[in-house]
């Protein structure tokens, strides 16, 4: 699987996202091959640059959308539907689906974060910076390098929340913006870390759509890196895009998912263990948890691939009463195992081996190959089990 990995310890925009996916120096993602994919889009009087820079002691790219000149002097704005309608007509016209969806998702994101924020329907949500054309060019440019790059999972770690304060359409605004704010709900912040504006609303509307607050393990294959247009005096103002692969079937690091639920019954609650058991999950436990208010509860814990995480939450959703859940990742050491099938009185049973450190095997036969072993034969659990135990033993 193809991750890609954002280094954001001076933040993100999407020119910078642009520019580290760029400075991958991977054949077919370069400044032409993008400006070809944009062409759908049908925007006019504006062109692309990408420049090798130097900040300090670190070499980048810096991408930029030059645009001629701005109606009346002034920004572009439009509103969610007219910028939605924009990007599908462009899919009807030959943007690739993968850039399509992905630009819609970002967009959609950043709708229903300033939504909240204006506290207005998320259809009268009015872009105005972001309405721009060098906007709606970042936004569908970096999901173009995405669909190019063929990434297929994107994760993030801490980021630095910025200080002071950034003048918009809005009037004079504290940094973190409001609608950066919101986009960044469930993302790790360093809060007062750096001086100025180093979240942009469009850097976080990319990471709130593409991507998630985890530290995967992969094995790193290439690195891109994107340069700011400002300069800080405590950092240098670029982002890192490290480019890596993974194996799906790791078994050095879990996501835990957890929900705590007290309107379900136990039975249902089983149910839906067996369901998230069906749907990817490696494993699911249910534990006793008091509530607010002194209710009895339930805390599902549910473990699985990072890679996966997605949709197993997804499906704790669907599957649950559960109204939100919360997640992080975890180191773990497995034990090498196997499963051996041993012949019994009773039928074929499985028996899985554990290899301990020591190099000692244990081993204990399947639950359910036992179970239905013992209900065909009309035997109880136990002797089922020590007859599989004695001819793996032999």
């Amino acid at each position: 699987m193809r991750i890609a990995y954002f280094d954001t310890g001076s933040g993100i925009s999407g020119d910078m996202t642009i520019g580290a996916f760029l400075d991958l120096g991977i054949p077919g993602v370069d400044l032409t091959a993008l400006a070809e994919g944009l062409a759908p889009l049908g925007l006019r009087g504006y062109r692309l640059t990408a420049d090798r820079v130097t900040i300090g002691a670190i070499r980048a790219t810096s991408f930029d959308v030059v645009v001629d000149s701005h109606p009346a002097g002034g920004r572009d704005s439009r509103d969610w539907g007219s910028i939605r309608t924009l990007i599908e007509k462009a899919g009807a016209a030959g943007l690739a689906p993968g850039v399509t969806s992905r630009a819609l998702a970002i967009f959609g994101a950043l709708a229903e974060a300033e939504a909240r924020v204006h506290e207005v329907p998320v259809e009268r949500v009015h872009f105005h910076e972001v309405g721009a054309v060098d906007a709606i060019v970042d936004i569908v440019g970096a999901a173009w390098c995405f669909d190019r790059l063929g990434v297929e999972a994107c994760f993030v770690g801490a980021l630095p929340s910025g200080t002071g304060y950034v003048e918009s359409d809005h009037g004079r605004l504290p940094v973190p913006a409001p609608a950066t704010v919101r986009l960044l709900m469930g993302f790790e912040v360093i809060a007062g870390d750096g001086e100025g504006e180093l979240v942009t609303p469009t850097g976080a509307a990319i990471l709130a759509a593409m991507a998630r607050p985890i530290r995967p393990q992969m094995a790193i294959t290439r690195v891109g890196i994107g340069a700011g247009k400002k300069r800080w005096t405590d950092r240098p103002n670029v982002l890192r895009v490290l480019l890596g692969e993974s194996e799906t079937d790791t078994d050095a690091q879990v996501a835990v998912i957890e929900a705590d639920i007290d309107d379900m019954t136990p039975v249902a609650l089983a149910h839906a263990a067996d369901r998230l058991r069906a749907r990817g999950a490696v494993d699911v436990s249910v534990s006793p948890a008091q509530m607010k208010k002194n209710r009895a509860g339930f805390r599902l814990t549910v473990l699985c691939k990072p890679l996966e995480i997605d949709g197993v939450a997804r499906a704790v959703l669907e599957e649950t009463s559960s109204l939100g859940l919360r997640f992080r990742t975890m180191g773990r050491v497995v034990l090498s195992r196997r499963v051996d099938h041993v012949s019994t009185l009773y039928g074929t049973i499985a028996v899985k081996v554990g290899i301990r450190p020591s190099g000692e095997q244990t081993a204990e036969p399947e639950f359910e190959d036992v179970a239905r072993a013992a209900i065909s034969h009309g035997v109880s659990y136990l002797i089922v089990r020590d007859a599989a135990l004695r001819a793996w033993d032999k």
